[in-house]
């Protein structure tokens, strides 16, 4: 192509990417924009709780020469702001968290607990804390240790 036929279709795509970038302005979601703002500000906000160390063993299945233990060790990312409900609530119902924990873990299925990102035990983990306080104070649930084993 000659360079002036080259200079021409700069031109023309220029001009077209001007109209459609005319034509698309404000073509966005405002609210989705809103959250993610949100989210990355709540996330940098965020201080780690431990939630507590447990080893819990699975009811003994019938006719089973083996049980299942599980231990771990978890914690929370909780807002600043909630930081001292989350810390008050564990010095002062901590017994009743680490009972309502047991019977959650206990009831869940054995194949939970081989999840690569054992999401299900997460959710639940976070839905015995926040249900315990009202409200929803841990926002995720991560481990420090975790392990599942058979005796």
């Amino acid at each position: 192509m000659p360079d002036a036929e080259k200079l021409n279709a700069a031109r023309w795509s220029s001009v077209v990417m001007a109209l459609l970038t005319c034509a698309l302005a404000g073509c966005y979601d405002t609210a989705a924009l809103v959250k993610a703002r949100q989210d990355s500000r709540d996330l940098a906000t965020m201080e780690e709780v431990d939630l507590g160390s447990y080893r819990i063993t699975l009811p003994h299945e019938l006719g089973v020469a083996t049980d299942r233990l599980i231990d771990f060790h978890v914690f929370g990312h909780v807002t600043r702001g909630d930081r001292q409900a989350i810390d008050d609530a564990l010095r002062m119902r901590g017994a009743e968290l680490r009972a309502k924990m047991l019977v959650e873990v206990r009831a869940m299925d054995p194949h939970t607990f081989e999840e690569a990102e054992l999401g299900t035990l997460r959710k639940s983990i976070a839905e015995v804390i926040n249900g315990t306080l009202g409200r929803q104070v841990v926002k995720h649930v991560g481990f420090f240790r975790f392990s599942f084993n058979t005796m």
